[in-house]
């Protein structure tokens, strides 16, 4: 798989926006955390910059943040950085308790229209030991942000169903501290129309898609 191009490593001050105001109640966290084990290592796959492994390791659970883009990786963060793809995971069958993902370019199909997990959803099962959580962060549509694109940027709830997910929605916002950060992401995003549209909060919901790992081969 190519990397793809993130705008994060590019733009850290757009970035910031992002991450500061998306989910500040830290709703999709809360549910990560309540389905992680209190234990062992943890593979965060497409881990962007840290900010959400950072927030789930503790003393006893290790997070490893993969993270193809170079760019993105914040070597300052107390996480364990590998480069790799998520459709060839550099590790040894069986080497995590349970893996998650959050808006990873390679478990959605608002990009790419020849969009295929499967590879790296069987990367995860190989991963992963037999019943870890295999955990996916995606949108999920029928919300104010989502219906400011042109195009479809939600996840197909039926997919994740036919490979072994269960969907719980997590209602959530981004919260913007100034207007003007609200009208800069928001027009990054979606152009004219997510200027017009930019307030201090919209509402988004996130599906958090959940299954479970059958080993290698699963």
């Amino acid at each position: 798989m190519a990397v793809i191009p993130f705008y994060g490593a590019d733009d850290p001050e757009m970035f910031a926006i992002e991450r500061t105001a998306m989910d500040r109640e830290g709703l999709v966290i809360g549910a990560l955390e309540a389905r992680l084990p209190t234990r062992g290592r943890v593979l965060d796959v497409g881990a962007g910059d840290g900010f959400t492994g950072v927030a789930l390791q503790t003393g006893s659970r290790q997070i490893v943040a993969l993270e193809p883009a170079e760019g993105m990786i914040r070597r300052d963060r107390p996480l364990t950085w590998v480069g790799g793809d998520a459709e060839r995971l550099p590790f040894m069958d069986g080497a995590f308790e349970a893996a998650y993902a959050t808006w990873a370019y390679f478990f959605t199909n608002a990009w790419d229209p020849a969009w295929d997990p499967g590879p790296g959803i069987a990367e995860l099962h190989r991963t992963v030991k037999p019943g870890g959580a295999l955990l996916i962060v995606d949108n999920l549509g029928g919300d104010e942000l989502t219906a400011l694109s042109s195009r479809d940027i939600t996840s197909d709830p039926e997919f994740w169903a036919r490979h072994g997910f269960s969907c719980t929605p997590i209602a959530t916002h981004f919260d913007f501290r100034t207007i003007e950060d609200a009208r800069k992401l928001l027009g990054f995003y979606f152009g004219e129309a997510g200027r017009r549209s930019a307030k201090l909060r919209v509402a988004f919901r996130a599906g958090l898609f959940t299954g479970v790992s059958r080993g290698p081969g699963g």
